[in-house]
Order: C-alpha cells, then structure tokens, then sequence
C-alpha cells in the first residue's frame, strides 16, 4: 500500500492506494480517498493522521522520537 495525490481540476486528492497485478499487467486499486490535500494541510489533520499510524510502526516511533 501506498499514498498518493490524484490531481482532479484545480484540486489535489490524497488517496490510499495498493498494487495488484490481472494477468501481465499492474494496475492499482484505490483503497481510500482521504480528501483534498490542500484542506487536509491547513486544517491539521494530516499531521495528526501521520502521528496516529505511527503507533503501529516500531521502526519510525524511534525516527520520531529523535526528531522532537
């Protein structure tokens, strides 16, 4: 799984997405469509999303908590 900004118009759209491979060819799959970067950006909540995953993961908590 990753993360990625579908441009739509004027608008970027942030987006969970996955790889699967039909047949011969990769496509992907959009999991999720967390909602416009822009107002996710302003509004703090993208920080905050960042920092409630990061629960979940040993390995960057460590980066972090060098990081404050």
């Amino acid at each position: 799984m990753f993360v990625r900004v579908k441009p739509a118009g004027q608008y970027r759209y942030l987006q969970i997405a996955k790889n699967f491979r039909e047949g011969k060819k990769v496509k992907q799959k959009i999991l999720c469509t967390l909602g416009r970067l822009d107002e996710l950006t302003e509004s703090g909540k993208l920080d905050a999303l960042a920092e409630s995953l990061l629960r979940f993961s040993k390995k960057l908590t460590v980066v972090n908590l060098h990081k404050q």
